[in-house]
Parts: structure tokens; C-alpha cells; sequence
């Protein structure tokens, strides 16, 4: 058989074989099930491609490697668990990596910076080594590392109640628990902006072109359901000064069906960066919302779009169909997901109760397809309760991989809060209730920055919220001329201490007497991950630990190490010093050992360190190999020494 390879073509069928190679081909595994398959390419021709049983081990570890980073690597927020080896029909075939750029990711993986606000992607190039032979593949892997996120609290806009239908605005730390600001005032007034004196259901989006959007169901449900003629437009600098303007369907669309409308409800935007303006630039929000006429034209709600004028003043030209179940359709919110490339529109089944979404690979149709044709099949009701809801709100939590899906219980009192980590499967959180000056109704939540939350705490005071902080992580280098920062943000902890019945102190250095109950009770107060670390073995995972009747065993250092809700870890050291005569605290021992290459030569600055007495040498698959290896590859390293420990390191020989 002839030598051949065929790496990433397209087969009709939507066939894809990756990375088959026959070059390596094993007669004695040949068998029957031969694959034909005419490819086009240019000009027509035929050949015979292997099934993927009877492809040499190697070209499939090769086949295996190109996929072994899974779609997370489209959208990477944590360290990448690279595999050191793959076995495939008995045979072990060795994996070494590289990166384009370590200043973002290193070789193993391991994220050493991001830029601020924007990805940045790094080719991870996967080489894959022959174990019988000197052959070795390189598969190169586009990796993009999520830009880190410069909030630190969430931002809750929504109207109240059916009999106070005006913008309000809540602050919360966690994006579950929210305090209402203003002194639980309104902060827009639906008098001032809209004609039916009514704003419902704010959606706010936060857009590349620096503005805020906000827009709003123009309605007054005192005089029915049905009285709703339009939609409130609104944008701002800083999410307290804003712009105004009514969309009256009547008067617009005099003339056409859409003048007859009784329903324009729940308007959302989406920022569309495709859409060109025209002047050189692109992007542009997307507005889109369910209608209802009465003339039988529109006879269910259907969702609908438009593109807003580049002032945001007023929708340009006719709304289009954009989905439609067949049945009424309302409270739709779309959001894009970098790791699977796809937009997620959920909504509320107006009239069968509950929430389901759909999928689409492009936010319209493709070009000569069918309106609405873009989108997938309704997925299966989506809220984790048998409760009646609506208004479903989706938002990411800062720099997490996890999706917060939200709706109002509006029959019982609360929103319920659920959580995903990919837009599919959701498991509840917890149920947030209205109560005193925070009741919300239909509204959006999205993160803001420390510098924003408190402007909006001097113009909308409020006593009863405390803003977290989570700083901008240290500039680490500049790429592009951009600045490039470490890859999290710890927590910083506050060290509080409690000695007996005293109150709280903040302290890092305690002395006690024997005999006394000491009270561990470091902050952040709502942080949930805690590990702890102490003398005489001790090991806690709450935040508050308390040691009763303490004598001289229980002193020394106490570690608490916190990981917040992005996996950044920080941590604090407590010294408690017990007075007790009979056992004295000693310092501990802190020397470290450490070689320090001068010359080639191991230079000792301690008389503990041992002596190199025996080398050995391991392939990347932990086999022992017979002597130092001679061809080129990665090894392992391992030297005994004289004092029974032992040193680890990687090689690479050229």
C-alpha cells in the first residue's frame, strides 16, 4: 500500500477525520472495513482512507492530542491539565508541550498572566513522541486566555411592583444577596421618561463603545395588560445620568400592522459587533422584544428585533421576526458563551409556565435562510422549582466559569437563584426574598467596578451595604503595548482574634495565658473556602476555630489559607504564644536548603546537604531506563543522595 496522509479535510456526511495517517500502517492489523470516499479538492479524484481501527497506534495519539484540551481552551479561566502520555493499543507515546508565549501560559500549562478586559490567545503546541522510533509529531493548539474581569460587585436594575413601576437599583458582594441603595428610593422616574408613566422589566447592557443601554416595557399595568404601545430608550456614562426616548409603536409604524400592537414587552439589547455603521466602524445594539397586534397579524407574542439608531434614539425601520415556538413567547435574554461558541436565548413559555431556551451559532439567520431558521430546538424546561416564574435574567459571576440563571417566583414572594458552569444543566442556589426596600420584579444584573459602585453609593446612598474590593491584580509584563497582569486577585484576610470574653481584635501576634479560650474568626466574613493549618496537628476547614483551656502545645503559627469564589489563594500566618512556664515556646527552625549553581560546581551553604550517589533515568511515561539516554527527547531526572532524599528534574536532550 502506498504512503498517504490526510489531515483535516471535510468529508460529505459531515465526516471529519483528523490527523489519520497511514504512513505508519501495520499490515498484519489490516482488515476489510475499508472507508472510500470521494473528496473533492479543486478537482475531483478518489482514494481509500483507513477506518480508525486500522490506523497505526502513533497518528491516532496524534488524533488524540489535537482534541485532549476540550472546548475550555476557547475561553480558558484556570490552569489546563496537560496529559504527559497516551495509550493507545498497548503502546505508550510520550507528550511534551510548548508555549508561544509564556509571559500568558507556560509550557505545563499553568496560566502565568492575562490582559485586563480581553482575551489573549497562545498556540500550546503538543509534540508527540514514537516510543519504537525517533518519529515525533508536533499538533499545534490554539488556546485563548480569559481576560481578567476589573469588578468587584453586581449591579441589580429592576421595577418593584405592578403599583410602582419606576427603575431601583440593589448592590450585592456575590450576586446572590442584594441591598437595595437610594435609601430604597427610585432612581428613575417613570414619570419623567416615559409616556405611559410606567417603566417595566430594565434590561441594562454594558457595551464596547463605553455607554450603558438600558431599555425598558413603556406600560402602565393599572390600565391592562394590553395597554402597552412601546419601549423606553435609555444610555449612560455611568449608569446615573441617563439619556431618554419613547418608541411609539402607533406613530412610527402608522400605517403598517406594528401600529396595532397592545403588546411590546420585555425589550433587551444585544451588542452585535458585526453590524457596520457604515463610517469604518462596527457594532451596534441589537434590540429585541415580543409583539402582539390585535388585527390577527401577530396573533401570539413572537420575539421580534430591530437595530437602534447610532444615538440610541429611535429603532431603524421595521422590526423582523426573530423566533417564534409557536405558542407565545416573552421575557427572552440572550447571552454569548466564548466556550462553546454559541448564543443561549432564554425565555418564559407565556401561558405553559416555565423557562427553556434555545442555541444558535450565529445571532441571525445566515444569508438566503429562513427568518428565525438560526435557532435550535426548545430545550427542556429549565427552573429548579414547581413554582410559576418568569422574567428569567442570565449573568456570569466575575471571573468564574459559572452562569447564574434567575427568575421571579412572582407568586410566592422570592427570586430563585440557580447556577451552571455551561449554560445547560442548572442546580438551584438559593431562594433571594423580597423584603423591605428590596422586592424586585423583571429586572437585569450584571458586575460593575469598584470605581463605579461607589460613585453610585454617593449619588444613591445607602447604610446597610458594604462594597468589596477585589483589586486589579500586579502588572507582570506589557504586550502589545498593553498592560498584562498575574492571573488572580487574592482576597486579603483580616485576622480577628478573640480571647475569652473580650471582643474582636485584628492582630497577627497573640500571647495568652495558660488556660485560656482563644477564638480564631479571620474575614472576608462570608468567604466559604478555609483551610487551616497548626500546631499539635491541627487542621480546620471553617472560617472560626476556637481553642479551649490552651496550654504551651498549642503555640506556634496557625495558617489559614482562603480561596475566593475566582481559585485565588491567599493567606495569613497567626503566632499564638501560650505563657506556660513548664513548656516554653521556641522558635521554629525556618533554615531552608538550597544548591546554588556557581561554575558548575554545587556550592553548599549548609552542612545538611546531601551528596549526588546514584543518577537514574526515566522515559516521560515513568519507564526506567537501563542508562543516561542518548537520543533526543524529554526525560526524567532523579538523583539519590546520601541523606535519603531525593531531587526530581526534567531534561531535554537536543
Amino acid at each position: 500500500m502506498d504512503n498517504f496522509s490526510m489531515q483535516n479535510w471535510a468529508l460529505s456526511g459531515n465526516l471529519r477525520i483528523l490527523y489519520i495517517y497511514c504512513r505508519g500502517y501495520r499490515e498484519k492489523s489490516m482488515n476489510k472495513r475499508i472507508l472510500s470516499t470521494a473528496l473533492t479538492m479543486g478537482a475531483a479524484f478518489s482514494t481509500t482512507v483507513l477506518a480508525q481501527d486500522e490506523v497505526a497506534p502513533f497518528w491516532r495519539a496524534v488524533d488524540s492530542a489535537s482534541t485532549s484540551l476540550g472546548k475550555s481552551a476557547n475561553d480558558l479561566y484556570t490552569d489546563l491539565s496537560l496529559l504527559d502520555t497516551i495509550k493507545i493499543a498497548g503502546e505508550t507515546f510520550p507528550i511534551t508541550w510548548k508555549s508561544s508565549d509564556t509571559l500568558f501560559l507556560s509550557h505545563d500549562g499553568h496560566i502565568n498572566g492575562r490582559f485586563v478586559g480581553e482575551n489573549k490567545e497562545v498556540t500550546l503546541t503538543a509534540t508527540i513522541h514514537d516510543g519504537l522510533s525517533t518519529k515525533t509529531q508536533d499538533v499545534p493548539l490554539k488556546v485563548s486566555i480569559h481576560g481578567y474581569e476589573p469588578y468587584s460587585n453586581y449591579l441589580f436594575a429592576y421595577f418593584p411592583a405592578n403599583n410602582n413601576e419606576n427603575i431601583y437599583y440593589a448592590l450585592s458582594n456575590d450576586g446572590y444577596n442584594f441591598t437595595a441603595i437610594n435609601n430604597g428610593n427610585r432612581v428613575v422616574a417613570a414619570d419623567t421618561v416615559s409616556i405611559k408613566k410606567g417603566l417595566r422589566d430594565p434590561h441594562v447592557l454594558r457595551a464596547p463603545d463605553g455607554w450603558f443601554y438600558m431599555v425598558n416595557t413603556d406600560m402602565k399595568s393599572a390600565e391592562g395588560w394590553a395597554s402597552n404601545r412601546g419601549m423606553v430608550l435609555m444610555r449612560s456614562r455611568d449608569l446615573i445620568n441617563w439619556e431618554h426616548s419613547t418608541v411609539h409603536f402607533p406613530d412610527k409604524y402608522k400605517g403598517k400592522n406594528f401600529a396595532n400592537v397592545t403588546r411590546v414587552w420585555a425589550p433587551e439589547t444585544f451588542w452585535d459587533d458585526t453590524y457596520d455603521n457604515g463610517d469604518g466602524t462596527k457594532g451596534r445594539p441589537l434590540v429585541y422584544f415580543s409583539l402582539l397586534t390585535n388585527d390577527g397579524t401577530i396573533a401570539y407574542d413572537k420575539v421580534f428585533y430591530a437595530y437602534s439608531n447610532k444615538d440610541f434614539t429611535d429603532l431603524e425601520g421595521d422590526p423582523q421576526h426573530f423566533f417564534d415556538r409557536g405558542k407565545s413567547t416573552i421575557d427572552m435574554d440572550i447571552v454569548y458563551n466564548k466556550i462553546d461558541g454559541l448564543y443561549h436565548a432564554f425565555y418564559k413559555n407565556e401561558g405553559d409556565g416555565g423557562i427553556c431556551k434555545v442555541t444558535a451559532e450565529s445571532l441571525l439567520p445566515k444569508s438566503g435562510a429562513a427568518t428565525g431558521s438560526q435557532w435550535s430546538k426548545p430545550s427542556k424546561a429549565l427552573q429548579q422549582t414547581t413554582e410559576a416564574v418568569e422574567g428569567a435574567g442570565v449573568f456570569k459571576l466575575i471571573n468564574q466559569n459559572s452562569w447564574i440563571l434567575m427568575y421571579d417566583c412572582y407568586n410566592n414572594g422570592h427570586y430563585q437563584f440557580t447556577s451552571s458552569p455551561d449554560l445547560n444543566s442548572f442546580s438551584f442556589v438559593q431562594n433571594t426574598e423580597m423584603k423591605g426596600a428590596f422586592t424586585p420584579r423583571h429586572g437585569t444584573v450584571l458586575p460593575i467596578t469598584a470605581e463605579e459602585t461607589s460613585a453610585l453609593l454617593k449619588a444613591f446612598p445607602s447604610k446597610d451595604f458594604e462594597p468589596r474590593v477585589i483589586d486589579i491584580p500586579d502588572s507582570i509584563g506589557v504586550c502589545d503595548g498593553k498592560k498584562v497582569v498575574g492571573p488572580c486577585s487574592g482576597t486579603k484576610i483580616i485576622p480577628y482574634v478573640k480571647v475569652g470574653e473580650d471582643g474582636w481584635n485584628e492582630t497577627l501576634d497573640l500571647k495568652v495565658a495558660k488556660g485560656a479560650t482563644v477564638q480564631f474568626g479571620p474575614h472576608p466574613w462570608d468567604g466559604k473556602i478555609w483551610n487551616w493549618e497548626g500546631p499539635r496537628g491541627f487542621k480546620s476547614t471553617t472560617r472560626e476555630n476556637t481553642l479551649k483551656n490552651v496550654d504551651g502545645d498549642y503555640s506556634g503559627y496557625y495558617t489559614v489559607t482562603y480561596t475566593n469564589e475566582t481559585g485565588c489563594k491567599s493567606q495569613a500566618k497567626i503566632k499564638l504564644v501560650v505563657d506556660d512556664p513548664d513548656k516554653p515556646y521556641k522558635e521554629p527552625d525556618t533554615t531552608t536548603i538550597r544548591i546554588v549553581k556557581d561554575t558548575g560546581k554545587n556550592v553548599f551553604d549548609l552542612k545538611f546537604m546531601g551528596k549526588v550517589v546514584r543518577t537514574e533515568y526515566f522515559s516521560m511515561n515513568g519507564q526506567r531506563l537501563n542508562a543516561k539516554p542518548d537520543n533526543d527527547g524529554v526525560y526524567i531526572k532523579k538523583e539519590i543522595l546520601d541523606n535519603g532524599m531525593s531531587r526530581i528534574s526534567k531534561i531535554r536532550n537536543r
